[in-house]
């Protein structure tokens, strides 16, 4: 299934209103991979109608100058102001795997974080299998 078709059905069960989303995915180690899957899915979802903030879609080519670096603890601040902004945090799965211990977003401790903080303030948490 395409990326659009399932942003398309992931959006079929919410709002029609436009939702300011928080795109999260791990990074460490795929890096290439996150950014092509973060910047397809940023896309869908704003071709739809949404806002949307996509991290990895800044921070990847923003971190490639060097002269921020791309770890977690560079970013972290500036993330959390941006899951304060949006309606709902929309986790990127893009592993063959279900989530899990061993899974690369239970392993990210960017996301866990975001997710942790999101649910700390009451944001909505989804998840989007690509």
């Amino acid at each position: 299934m395409s990326i659009k078709n399932r942003c398309n059905k992931r959006m079929e069960n919410k709002q029609s209103t436009k939702r300011k989303i928080y795109l999260a995915t791990a990074y460490t180690r795929h890096e290439e991979k996150a950014f092509a899957i973060a910047n397809g899915v940023a896309a869908e979802l704003i071709s739809e109608g949404h806002y949307v903030f996509s991290p990895i879609s800044m921070s990847h080519p923003i971190a490639q100058t060097g002269i921020l670096e791309g770890s977690w603890d560079a970013w972290k601040e500036l993330d959390m102001e941006f899951i304060r902004w949006c309606d709902e945090v929309v986790v990127i799965n893009f592993g063959d795997e279900e989530i899990g211990p061993e899974h690369e977003i239970s392993k990210s401790v960017g996301v866990q974080d975001e997710l942790k903080y999101a649910r700390e303030i009451g944001k909505s948490i989804s998840y989007l299998k690509v």
